[in-house]
């Protein structure tokens, strides 16, 4: 009830001593404070001083302080203090500070209410023997806890400071911010408003924090520095923190004390000084999470706003809780969870679930409540349940595997044997796949279609298992989807899905045999009824019109698919395995029509949709087409991390949804342009079991990659004409699972048959190249694969160069292997014409980073007896440079491109550089060209005074 001042001159006794010394960060405060004491005291002046701050700011050691200073002044100091929770004698705090003067002060009434005008005489009576002291000489009356004092001595103070205003006695008071009882907040505001002064003590500062751990600890202070931020500054929470560490609280394995002990110890010394109602409110608090409301608390501890105003004022004062703009919050989360540690966990778990249904009344949304329900929901509450299913409902298209999990919390409070436990299971199966857990959703999927507890969940199984691309493996599928159309009571949607996905699976398979058959009447009666149904059945078109080698047809139908996605539900489309094929398709057919930049925005933005929604069984479909798009276009060291990528994600789900001969022939080229041993060989073997299989899609992969691996391996003269004939159906089949075949691959079948001496077989792969690009007018790429394709047969340069130019940047793999093809041509072997070609060849393959083509058109320009250090250069040997020509390189053309412009420059006409060069007249007007190209020109006129003005004077030509 009482503070000593430690110090001789103290006149008030004696509860425990607050030491004198000065608090690290208050110097200013300190100075403030000693200034206005001394002031007053050596002038035998009067007044108040108001002191405030939270809990632990340091107000009763700066009353020690100021206690010692009007001591050593020579005044009197007078001491008391109010008592939390404490049953205070009205006017208690200042009899007590005047017990010492007189001993009827402290033998006076102490309990109970004063008798009827006790008050009066009371306070008079402590008025006179203040007025007596202060003649005497100068009183400094130290009051500490002026929050915790009664209302008589409040109102003793409020009058006193008054009356006694001109005596020479010093009125210091400390409060805590904040103060929650209305006497408190009264007095504050006539004292300040009657000219008291203000100190207000606000935390410290965090190097002040550290400076006064190290006076405290010296060499252990290194212990309490994990713990310093959560102190919020205080100088007392300081002291409390060092001396538990001084205690020797428990440490971890590094030296460093046991956090939870320590914050513990914090918080428990924290929450005792608080008084019941506002213990209650911060536990409380504490279990409902680092934010909440007012309006959430009250209802959860069943009490009115307005009676949680007091207490909530005491925490907040505390420092225990924040108050934001509309929520209240803990200042740290490590301290919310400290003050939830001290309930039990029963407890704990009953307040959050009482949480929970207060919100759940309130029409808070599922979602909001659905990772809190699945650790306090029980077996059996069927309330829980509902909510959880809701909350996977709207999580399914952006969150699958979360969506997963609440289904599944909600399937285990359901009763294990009940319909509505299939119904749920029915709900997790498409879940389960996109979030990657693809054999426990075909587990599950199985179970349900084997003992279903109505035909609509029967059918929604059989649906799901079926956009697995399983092919149901199960027993008589067929029948399955026989039972499902003979009800009448399953929707015709689901009808009309089940139908048109399984047909689509088996034009995945390579059951095409049937799309003139019973596949076209199949489709037709697929047709319309469902708009995931209509687009599926637009890409079963597309790609019959592929098996047809109507590509225009297959364009247009993909467009229409297309389309259809558009007017989907977006959230919800993406996670359809439909929509992914069809949006897979439809770039592989974007990109053989030249359009490579909208066949990249549809696959980025379909794979970072399944990489963001966590769509895991999706993202080897889409990495296997960013493979691929890659290898069109070049870039093989990427297209070869996208399928190291795709074979990973397979293999982490345990599914093959991208279909693994499609990612087969894919690696199968990439490892043929970089040189990759190992991933040919693992192609090759793959390729081995695929030759052995019953089903002939497989045998004729198999054959290709075989057809692949040999010429690799330089064994195209082992090739049989078995297995080159097998290849001709793969190539014409047009597409192999959701992606066209590249057309390219005729090139490489035509190459492999004439290295084995099968000139049949490679007229029979050109004609059906011819044959394709006449029907396809609309597919360049068709049309430039065929030229190269008979210049290749006929040994035509001139074919092979135009196919080259033809190919542009689009195609730069077939580019190379056009001018390769151009420059190994048994009649160009010596020409400078072949090394010009090799030279392009080999610029291109060393872009595209194809390191095998590089190391042979390396080989070959050297049978050339060109130096292989560095990049060739190679002079047309009838051009006898003129003084000045430059070397290659001159503004980026090669060696052949410099030869033609220097005769042009210096007059000669196209078919006079070629005579003179030994080209072909379509040789030097390519190269005269790609010169305009890389200088900025448009004319002869324009290259003939570039050229001359910076490398030659104009001259004869001989």
């Amino acid at each position: 009830m009482t503070q000593a001042i430690d110090n001789p001159w103290t006149a008030a006794g004696a509860a425990a001593g607050v030491s004198a010394l000065p608090v690290r960060g208050r110097r200013a405060e300190q100075e403030r404070l000693t200034q206005w004491v001394r002031r007053h005291v050596h002038r035998n002046g009067g007044g108040v001083l108001w002191i405030e701050g939270p809990a632990g700011a340091g107000k009763s050691r700066m009353l020690t302080s100021a206690g010692t200073e009007a001591a050593l002044a020579g005044a009197r100091v007078l001491t008391g203090a109010g008592l939390a929770r404490g049953q205070l004698t009205p006017l208690a705090p200042l009899l007590d500070a005047l017990a010492a003067e007189a001993d009827d002060f402290a033998h006076g009434p102490r309990a109970g209410s004063p008798e009827e005008g006790a008050s009066y005489w009371l306070l008079r009576e402590v008025g006179n023997r203040l007025r007596a002291l202060s003649q005497e000489r100068p009183v400094v009356l130290l009051l500490d806890d002026i929050h915790d004092c009664d209302d008589l001595t409040l109102l003793a103070v409020r009058t006193l400071t008054a009356r006694l205003a001109g005596l020479p006695l010093l009125w210091v008071l400390a409060s805590r911010a904040h103060p929650d009882a209305p006497a408190v907040r009264t007095l504050r505001r006539d004292l300040l408003t009657g000219q008291a002064a203000h100190l207000e003590l606000p935390p410290l500062a965090p190097d002040a924090v550290r400076q006064m751990t190290q006076d405290l600890l010296g060499p252990r202070a290194t212990a309490a520095a994990p713990y310093l931020r959560y102190l919020d500054g205080l100088p007392g929470l300081v002291r409390q923190l060092c001396a538990h560490l001084q205690d020797g609280s428990p440490a971890g394995a590094h030296g460093r004390a046991d956090a939870p002990t320590v914050l513990a110890a914090l918080v428990t010394r924290r929450l005792d000084q608080l008084s019941e109602d506002g213990r209650e409110l911060v536990l409380i608090a504490s279990v409902l999470g680092g934010t909440l409301t007012v309006q959430h608390l009250s209802q959860v501890l069943g009490r009115p706003e307005p009676t949680l105003l007091r207490p909530l004022r005491e925490v907040l004062a505390a420092q225990l809780l924040h108050a934001g703009h509309d929520r209240l919050s803990f200042p740290h989360e490590a301290v919310r969870e400290a003050v939830a540690a001290t309930l039990p966990q029963p407890l704990r778990r009953s307040v959050r679930r009482r949480s929970v249904e207060v919100r759940m009344k309130a029409g808070v949304p599922a979602v909001s409540l659905a990772a809190e329900l699945i650790d306090l929901a029980e077996p059996g509450d069927a309330r829980a349940g509902r909510v959880l299913r809701i909350a996977a409902q709207e999580l399914a298209p952006v969150a699958p595997g979360t969506a997963a999990r609440y289904l599944q919390r909600a399937m285990e409070l359901t009763e294990e044997v009940c319909p509505e436990r299939q119904r749920l299971s029915a709900e997790l199966i498409p879940l389960l796949w996109q979030a990657g857990d693809v054999a426990e959703a075909r587990d599950l999927a199985r179970r349900v279609v084997q003992g279903p507890p109505d035909p609509l969940t029967h059918a929604q199984a059989c649906l799901e298992l079926a956009r697995m691309g399983s092919q149901f493996r199960i027993q008589q599928p067929d029948a399955h989807i026989r039972h499902v159309h003979r009800r009448r009571d399953v929707p015709v949607a689901v009808k009309d899905q089940l139908l048109s996905t399984t047909l689509l699976n088996r034009l995945l398979a390579g059951e095409v045999e049937v799309a003139g058959g019973a596949m076209a009447e199949s489709l037709m009666r697929t047709r319309g009824v469902h708009p995931v149904s209509e687009l599926t059945h637009r890409t079963m078109q597309s790609m019959s019109a592929c098996h047809r080698q109507n590509w225009a047809d297959a364009l247009k139908h993909s467009e229409a698919a297309a389309a259809g996605i558009a007017h989907l539900d977006p959230a919800r489309a993406a996670a359809l395995p439909e929509v992914a094929l069809a949006t897979s398709w439809r770039a592989a057919l974007l990109s053989l029509s030249g359009d490579d930049r909208n066949a990249r925005d549809l696959v980025e933005e379909a794979a970072h949709e399944a990489e963001q929604r966590g769509r895991q069984a999706l993202l080897p479909l889409w990495r296997t087409a960013r493979a691929r798009l890659l290898l069109e276009a070049g870039q093989l060291t990427a297209a070869t991390r996208e399928l190291a990528s795709a074979e990973a994600a397979t293999t982490a789900t345990g599914m093959s949804f991208t279909g693994e001969l499609a990612a087969l022939c894919t690696k199968a080229r990439v490892a043929f342009h970089t040189g990759n041993d190992a991933t040919m060989e693992a192609c090759a073997a793959q390729a081995d079991a695929c030759l052995t299989s019953d089903d002939p899609q497989r045998r004729r992969i198999g054959a290709w990659i075989t057809v692949i691996a040999m010429t690799y391996r330089d064994g195209c003269a082992d090739l049989m004409p078995r297995q080159l004939s097998m290849t001709l159906p793969y190539l014409s089949r047009g597409y192999v699972h959701a992606t066209p075949v590249d057309p390219g691959e005729t090139i490489l079948l035509v190459r492999a048959a004439l290295g084995a001496g099968l000139r049949e077989v490679a007229v029979t792969a050109v004609e059906f190249a011819e044959r394709r690009a006449r029907r396809n007018p609309r597919f360049p790429l068709f049309e430039t694969v065929a030229a190269h394709a008979r210049g290749l047969l006929d040994g035509d340069a001139d074919r092979l160069v135009e196919a080259a130019e033809r190919y542009g940047t689009a195609r730069p793999l077939l580019r190379a292997q056009a001018w390769e093809d151009a420059g190994g041509l048994p009649t160009a072997m010596v020409s400078p014409e072949a090394r010009a070609c090799f030279e392009r060849a080999l610029e291109g393959y060393e872009a595209c980073g194809a390191h095998r083509d590089v190391r042979r058109v390396r080989s070959r320009l050297r049978k050339l007896g060109i130096k292989t250090g560095a990049r060739p250069s190679v002079k047309p040997a009838a051009a006898a440079p003129a003084a000045g020509a430059p070397d290659a390189g001159w503004r980026g053309l090669t060696p052949s491109e410099l030869g033609v412009v220097r005769l042009i420059a210096h007059g000669a006409t196209n078919r006079q550089a070629a005579e003179r060069l030994f080209l072909s007249p379509h040789t030097v007007n390519t190269h005269v060209r790609h010169a305009f190209e890389k200088l900025g020109i448009r004319s002869r006129v324009q290259l003939a005074r570039l050229y001359l003005s910076e490398v030659d004077q104009p001259g004869a030509v001989g």
